[in-house]
């Protein structure tokens, strides 16, 4: 299963918070290194749709 990417998605659509993704951390699903990459991606596409 690639859990970052289904991680990602539920992040994105407001479904999980940064604590949520964090606790896939905790759980050895996904890597800091990846959970740092999804969050860092929504505040880029926010930032993106202010402009």
């Amino acid at each position: 299963m690639d859990w970052k990417a289904k991680i990602q998605g539920y992040y994105e659509n407001g479904n999980y918070t940064e604590d949520d993704v964090q606790r896939f951390v905790i759980r050895q699903r996904i890597t800091q290194q990846e959970a740092d990459e999804i969050i860092a991606k929504k505040v880029d596409k926010a930032e993106e749709s202010a402009e």
